[in-house]
């Protein structure tokens, strides 16, 4: 760990104060979940205009993730050669300029091209954000941090489906797309104005790819870290499989309209933000992250457990059945993913750049994997999603018990330490 004085002296340093950072990165991470859930109510409509089938545009999710893990891979070290801001600076530009060409799209496959390529901004400028968090805070602060700017991030999925199915109602869903393009404009402003500038540039010479290897292979050999990171990545990927389906599960089986979905969709969100903000008091409190992860476990895997059971006895359960299994599914990313991130990043400071690209490619590639691999098994029966889920959830459990459970005793037994 650093020294807390150095840290807070370094942070002292900042242009903003730390809600403001928060506020700042939150809007960075946005990307994310307004590049996914706002076109979500608008995928049935999508497929009929471009003449496909549906699930052809469910696949665009999953080539998001893959364009954005190659982004975090790319974007992570080069963030610690060359500063946060500029990585941040060349993916917004790249986001904004894929943006302008899906307003334009004809078919299906410039849709896939089109969501790699804004995937690959997304990705670049995502990246530097837990980086940013572990340049200037540490151990339970950072914890308090990433779930400050889960707080304020919470907006953003509730109310996404909202404004795509409002966008597409009002201008169709070309005009989804012309709005994340604003967006992305002004997140080009806002970091160019206010995020800090890289303090010095590393002098590497030409050996850029020995020293991004060494980095990532420094991470890669840090066992005690990676049952966490892993554990995130399929906690996410259980999350992914919800979104692939929900759509066709929602819309197709259960006939809600978009706007239904929307408000159906906003209520995982609602889940999600209390559980965040239970993670805030605890940590606040001074309850160890891992904590408050274990209770995240259960609930998930209770909740996935659940619903297999229901689906698998009744078919299509009643809806509100359905809907609450997922509400506390969802909703546990409130109480995992700030403490996954706190737990994996504290291995880490020269490289957490790297570890942060690391992370985010791992959840990226294994939430895309996760979701291509449910459209596959798409059969026209709700069983296909809360399978998935909890498989995704089986196997983040295990990978987390069978590397880092000699990292979780010790945890256990060093809370106060942390």
């Amino acid at each position: 760990m650093d020294n807390p004085e150095t840290l807070k002296t370094a942070a002292a340093r900042l242009p903003l104060t730390q809600k403001q950072m928060a506020t700042l990165l939150a809007m960075l991470v946005a990307l994310m979940p307004f590049a996914i859930d706002t076109y979500l109510p608008a995928m049935p409509e999508m497929a009929e205009d471009l003449g496909s089938n549906i699930h052809r545009i469910e696949q665009s999710l999953s080539m998001f993730m893959f364009g954005v893990a190659f982004g975090q891979l790319l974007g992570g070290p080069l963030s610690d050669i060359k500063g946060r801001k500029p990585v941040a600076l060349a993916g917004l530009l790249v986001h904004a300029v894929s943006l302008v060409g899906l307003t334009l799209v004809t078919t299906a496959d410039q849709l896939l091209m089109l969501r790699a390529l804004q995937a690959l901004g997304a990705g670049l400028t995502v990246v530097v954000v837990g980086a940013t968090v572990r340049d200037y805070y540490d151990g339970r602060q950072a914890a308090q941090m990433f779930a400050l700017i889960g707080i304020i991030l919470m907006i953003v999925p509730l109310m996404a489906p909202m404004v795509g199915a409002l966008l597409l109602s009002v201008g169709g869903w070309r005009a989804i797309f012309g709005f994340l393009l604003a967006y992305t404009l002004l997140l080009l402003v806002l970091v160019g104005r206010f995020l800090p500038k890289p303090q010095k540039a590393d002098k590497i010479g030409a050996d850029i790819v020995g020293v991004v290897a060494g980095r990532f292979k420094r991470v890669l050999q840090t066992r005690a870290a990676l049952g966490y990171m892993f554990f995130q990545a399929f906690s996410f990927a259980s999350m992914f499989a919800f979104l692939t389906e929900s759509s066709f599960v929602y819309m197709n089986l259960y006939g809600v309209s978009s706007h239904a979905y929307a408000w159906i969709f906003a209520l995982n969100i609602l889940t999600m933000a209390s559980f965040n903000r239970i993670t805030a008091w605890r940590l606040k409190s001074g309850t160890h992250p891992q904590s408050i992860l274990r209770w995240g476990i259960i609930v998930q895997f209770a909740a996935n457990l659940l619903m297999v059971l229901l689906v698998s006895a009744l078919t299509l359960p009643p809806l509100w059945a359905l809907v609450m299994c997922v509400m506390l599914s969802v909703g546990t990313q409130g109480l995992i993913s700030a403490n996954t991130q706190a737990c994996f990043m504290g291995y880490f400071k020269q490289e957490s750049g790297s570890a942060n690209a690391v992370s985010g490619v791992c959840q990226s590639l294994i939430g895309a994997g996760m979701g291509m691999l449910t459209t596959w098994m798409h059969n026209g029966l709700a069983l296909v999603m809360p399978g998935m889920m909890l498989a995704a959830t089986v196997c983040g459990i295990a990978l987390l018990w069978g590397l880092s459970h000699q990292a979780w005793l010790e945890n256990d037994r060093n809370k106060e330490a942390f």
